[in-house]
């Protein structure tokens, strides 16, 4: 697996594109099996997280997984999600998507902008990529029109030094009201 996760590395170095969108791909968990910590684990396996960028294809990155695994004693399988509802219900998800961004006209978009204007006064003057995706691509995946907004630095998202002052916090939930009048 050493070997492996090394190859995981440089993968993730050779999608790196400065100053531009660009793939990722992070080793977010490591578990192996082992009769006592003194002893060479039987098992092992480690879960990927792998962000596409828009030029990238699901094929693309299932090549990059039987790279990775290449002459190792290994295999590889996307990471289905399966989950019950309140009510019951089965929501199965495979992690397995395309890159996808709301379009700067749709519906959602301009009710958007309404509600920033409304709280801020003026129109936004930049749009960003969040090159990763949220929740976002289950309810993408179902038609359901979806779009990114919030406060703080996005790159800082779920890491330790995530944090956001809490008066931007306030004109956020303001925006997100007004677009609930908007819509």
């Amino acid at each position: 697996m050493a070997e492996i996760i090394q190859r995981v590395e440089a993968l993730n170095n050779s999608l790196y594109k400065e100053n531009e969108a660009h793939g990722t791909v992070v080793l977010s968990d490591i578990c192996s099996v082992e009769a006592s910590l003194n002893a060479v684990p039987t098992e092992c396996t480690i879960y990927l997280d792998r962000r596409l960028a828009f030029s990238e294809t699901l094929d693309q990155v299932k090549q990059e997984m039987d790279g990775l695994i290449q002459g190792k004693n290994a295999d590889w399988k996307v990471g289905t999600l399966l989950h019950t509802s309140w009510t019951g219900e089965v929501f199965v998800y495979e992690p397995m998507h395309d890159p996808w961004k709301i379009d700067v006209d749709a519906p959602l978009t301009q009710a958007l902008r309404a509600a920033y204007k409304d709280t801020f006064g003026v129109d936004a003057d930049t749009y960003d990529f969040w090159d990763f995706g949220t929740n976002a691509p289950a309810p993408v995946s179902m038609g359901i029109p979806t779009i990114g907004f919030g406060v703080g630095e996005y790159k800082l998202a779920h890491m330790r030094n995530e944090k956001a002052e809490v008066a931007k916090i306030d004109k956020c939930c303001q925006v997100y009201a007004n677009l609930i009048k908007n819509l």
